[in-house]
């Protein structure tokens, strides 16, 4: 059994691409388009459940050309033909996804948004904005650990209520203190956490939230077109980060149910979690990252609703050549402004 995997036309032998406005497989020579059953019946092989063997490089059967993959990339492209391939190893045994979220956004949607994004940064780097920059903007299918599980927990504070009033020249006020407990459970379902060492999980937060309606079982098929990258965090070690985030939003929960004080302080707290079940996805993203002054400068789409999150550099070039255009025109209307004034008086 071949260790890459490429999905072919039936029509003309062309490599065949998932089109994220369709939800179809298009293939770009003959434009033909087949919905995923139609794809089945051609392509039926999946990785196996078994660990296969691990590729460092592998040949597209395409062009015959021998590349190199690093040990976490799972869906890429040929640098000589631009042909898609998926390396099943990487989809395999224990890194097979139980479930992947398809991309909404095409590509050059996704340039578009960058475009639009870093025109209104003033005082980012003029490279930032050149079309062979934008062009590198690239779709890749992001693995994520989706837990599901179960809280308890009970929080505990102090309350106060404020009055106030006048007495003759006199404004008085009055504090009360309280006690306040709240206590409750809850339910989550798929609280997702970044599963590659790669990504910046600051950036990928913000990304967030996906809409899980278009979750779908995994199939090799979807990344087709796209690059993927396989994780490298275990889902043990995310497990501590998806603690600290439920216990964030059980509280805030919690928290929001108390009202009637002028104020409240959380004194104590006790929550806990139970029954956590971990399953791998794959969620969708456009990334593009620059470089300035030896400092990477992530941009990032979320690939199924077009949410934006980035950071960009400030030029000092181009803020002081702002400054500067700024104060020459204030100078030639205050100069110049002030002249004809004393002429026409």
């Amino acid at each position: 059994m071949s260790s890459v995997k490429e999905y072919k036309c039936p029509n003309c032998n062309a490599p065949l691409e998932f089109n994220p406005p369709t939800q179809n497989w298009k293939c770009h020579y003959c434009a033909s388009e087949f919905n995923l059953e139609q794809v089945n019946k051609v392509h039926r092989d999946e990785a196996s459940d078994q660990d296969m063997q691990e590729l460092d490089s592998y040949k597209c059967s395409s062009c015959g050309a021998e590349l190199i993959a690093d040990s976490t990339t799972s869906a890429t492209f040929c640098l000589y033909c631009k042909s898609p391939a998926i390396i099943k190893t990487r989809f395999s045994g224990k890194f097979k996804p139980k479930s992947v979220i398809p991309f909404r956004i095409t590509k050059d949607q996704a340039k578009e948004i960058y475009k639009n994004w870093i025109t209104k940064k003033l005082f980012a780097p003029k490279k930032f904005k050149l079309k062979e920059e934008i062009d590198k903007v690239t779709g890749i299918y992001a693995p994520f650990w989706l837990f599901d599980c179960k809280v308890v927990g009970v929080i505990s504070g102090e309350g106060t209520t404020v009055t106030s009033w006048r007495e003759g020249n006199y404004r008085c006020t009055s504090t009360k203190y309280y006690l306040v407990t709240r206590r409750g459970a809850a339910f989550y379902k798929r609280v997702p956490v970044d599963a590659s060492k790669k990504l910046d999980d600051y950036f990928m937060y913000l990304a967030e939230p996906y809409d899980y309606s278009d979750l779908k079982d995994f199939s090799m098929k979807y990344m087709s077109g796209f690059m993927a990258e396989r994780y490298d965090v275990e889902s043990d070690r995310a497990e501590f980060s998806m603690k600290a985030r439920v216990q964030t939003y059980f509280e805030e929960r919690l928290i929001n149910t108390i009202s009637g004080y002028s104020s409240f302080s959380v004194r104590e707290k006790n929550i806990n979690i139970s029954n956590i079940e971990a399953s791998y996805a794959m969620l969708p993203i456009y990334l593009l990252i620059n470089k300035f002054n030896g400092k990477d400068h992530v941009f990032i789409i979320n690939g199924q609703t077009g949410k934006v999150v980035g950071d960009t550099p400030i030029s000092l070039l181009r803020q002081f050549v702002f400054a500067l255009i700024v104060f020459v025109a204030v100078w030639i209307i205050c100069v110049f402004g002030g002249c004809f004034i004393c002429l026409k008086n």
